[in-house]
């Protein structure tokens, strides 16, 4: 496919202007595997890859089966009004910017982020920049969003796919990593090509939902910030538990860069059960300087949800008064994949359809 499309800047400081607003941003960190409780096989884990409960042998190479793809899903559930958007964080400005656009859309909003894991994918600290790079590069993560209207979805990509270059900067990509060694040492040619066509299967998806659903007018999108316009992060506190060149780490910071561009500090976290939250709260004091709330697998999504109506419901009924706080939900594999699912798509139609429990009530 060509990806002969017309190009748009989105100016970050436009978007800011917006009047308009978000009530529950929910953030997938996708490490593509339970990493918190053992780096078991998740829907997220990648073909080939191997795990503590899909390890690699002689007879079946590690994952057997495709990395499931959720954000296209959730593009078609008929929302009223949504931003759905992957992203990368050796991509900051396009990270930063679609956290801000994120959170000046009105109704839902989902963000998944893929994190390297040095534990779990088994890679030296000092490179986790250099793999996050290189799945976008290799075609492997593609960076898009999608703006839902009226039900509507209308996609724009954030950086062309080179098809031509897949087979070699994957095999770059997979030779950093110990839970694809038994791919490239000795060289296992077939699957690899597996891997590249499921690579170009998704990529190809992409593509053709771009040509078909995109704006004419601007079909490729860069994100415009100046760098001495990012405010100095001040959400998280330095000290946590997370592992050295841990990529979810470098993706919260990133992600709370952008909420103080909209939100400042006033701003009220649910996070899963997951590394996050265990690595954050070390002794029952958590590394966040806002309110932050620890919920199951599950849950953090209708939490958030919860929360977010539960402010609407009391400003309309005259019990609070002053800027409802924006709502931002954390979620590793487990509550956005396997176990958490069904809540996490029931809060984003809800929040996304403005579907409000009873907000008019006056008692």
């Amino acid at each position: 496919m060509s990806q002969d499309y017309k190009a748009r800047v989105v100016d970050v400081k436009e978007v800011l202007k917006r009047e308009t607003r978000n009530y529950m941003l929910y953030f997938n960190y996708d490490n593509e595997a339970f990493m918190n409780t053992g780096i078991q096989e998740s829907g997220s884990t990648p073909f080939g890859a191997s795990t503590t409960t899909g390890p690699s042998g002689k007879a079946v190479p590690g994952k057997i089966g495709v990395k499931q793809d959720i954000i296209d899903g959730f593009a078609f559930l008929g929302m009223k009004s949504a931003f759905l958007a992957t992203v990368s964080t050796a991509y900051p400005m396009d990270f930063i910017g679609k956290i801000v656009e994120a959170l000046k859309t009105p109704g839902a909003a989902f963000i998944q982020a893929l994190t390297s894991c040095d534990r779990g994918w088994r890679h030296p600290v000092n490179i986790t920049t250099k793999i996050n790079k290189l799945s976008v590069d290799s075609g492997f993560w593609p960076l898009y969003s999608i703006r839902i209207k009226d039900g509507k979805p209308t996609y724009a990509i954030n950086r062309k796919i080179k098809f031509d270059k897949t087979k070699e900067l994957l095999t770059e990509y997979l030779s950093l990593m110990g839970r694809y060694r038994h791919l490239v040492k000795p060289r296992r040619e077939d699957l690899i090509d597996e891997l590249v066509s499921m690579v170009h299967a998704r990529a190809n998806n992409v593509v053709g939902l771009v040509d078909q659903f995109g704006d004419p007018e601007g079909q490729f999108e860069t994100y415009k910030i100046k760098l001495t316009e990012l405010p100095n992060q001040k959400i998280i506190s330095p000290g946590h538990g997370l592992c050295q060149g841990c990529g979810a780490g470098i993706a919260l910071k990133q992600l709370a860069i952008g909420i103080q561009m909209v939100a400042g500090t006033n701003v009220i976290f649910t996070n899963n059960t997951s590394c996050s939250e265990v690595s954050l709260s070390k002794d029952d004091v958590p590394s966040y300087n806002t309110p932050w709330a620890h919920h199951l697998f599950e849950t953090s999504a209708t939490t958030g949800d919860a929360i977010a109506t539960a402010y609407r419901i009391m400003q309309t009924k005259g019990h609070f008064k002053g800027e409802i706080p924006y709502v931002v939900a954390i979620g590793g594999d487990g509550s956005t994949y396997d176990i958490g699912f069904q809540f996490l798509k029931s809060a984003l139609v809800r929040v996304g359809s403005f579907g409000l429990m009873n907000p008019l009530l006056s008692d």
